[in-house]
């Protein structure tokens, strides 16, 4: 006589699937049904079950049963399923793939991020990248959902160098010695472009003169001097700045003189002291 009285064991097992955070599956799930019956084996279970739509909680059932015909439910498995990463919006008036002139960068904004499932953690999306100097820059929105994936939104830019013009006459440049006599007074013109606005602001600009290796015979000497002050201005009549330096004393010196505007760009002339 064959006597079994006691239903299997059942369990419900995620077999595959990727576990994400808190809980969150981030791929397929499948869960098998498992059982044993010490007396009368085998143990039929269910047959395994996959979850491949996004739920924020889908419940799984199983059973086994025993050949003596008892069965026995596992208890109920929850699933929770999120495959699909965040939706983000970036909120700027950077375009993507838009060129801008240093000084005209727009402000770099913010992004957002929903998700339809798990829902975004706080905070909900991060804007990085942003760069105000000259050259090429990716502005990046990233986000995470509370099961972990991940969503990245890049929109490209660039920051254009402004356009310098002179040293005009008397001084001569691409690299032609200067020659002016000690102690006089050179008039520096220049003019400065972000694209078709010309700047007039003179704290953009910056000049500096550096002693140099005298490594050319005396160049084209200056003749138009100039008698008035040494400082920066914008001169809106003739529509440039202009920059009255007065040379060094001594003759036989060469110096560089480079003019530097706020974005980096310079221009250089050379003089030699007669």
């Amino acid at each position: 006589m064959k006597i079994d009285k006691t239903p299997p064991s059942a369990a419900l097992v995620v077999t595959t699937g990727t576990l994400g955070l808190n809980g969150w599956y981030t791929s397929n799930v499948t869960i098998s049904t498992q059982g044993s019956d010490s007396v009368s084996t085998p143990a039929t279970c269910t047959g395994d079950q996959v979850q491949g739509a996004d739920t924020t909680g889908a419940v799984v059932n199983g059973s086994c049963t025993n050949a003596a015909g008892l069965s026995a439910s596992a208890t109920p498995l929850t699933v929770k399923l999120d495959k699909t990463p965040p939706t983000i919006s970036i909120n700027s008036d950077i375009a993507d793939g838009t060129a801008y002139y240093f000084g005209f960068v727009p402000a770099p904004g913010s992004c957002s991020a929903t998700d339809a499932t798990s829902g975004p953690p706080t905070p909900a999306c991060a804007l990085t990248g942003y760069d105000t100097t000259v050259g090429p820059h990716p502005l990046t929105a990233k986000a995470s959902d509370e099961a972990g994936n991940v969503a990245t939104r890049t929109r490209s830019y660039t920051v254009l160098a402004w356009t310098l013009r002179g040293f005009y006459q008397p001084v001569e440049m691409n690299g032609v010695w200067n020659s002016v006599k000690g102690g006089a007074t050179v008039p520096l013109k220049f003019e400065v472009f972000a694209g078709p606005t010309e700047l007039t602001d003179t704290s953009i600009v910056s000049l500096s003169a550096a002693r140099v290796a005298c490594t050319a015979a005396e160049g084209d000497p200056i003749d138009l001097l100039s008698t008035g002050g040494t400082s920066l201005r914008y001169d809106t009549v003739a529509g440039q700045y202009v920059f009255n330096w007065q040379t060094p004393r001594t003759p036989g010196q060469c110096y560089q003189i480079t003019l530097t505007t706020q974005d980096s760009s310079s221009i250089s002339a050379l003089f030699r002291i007669k």
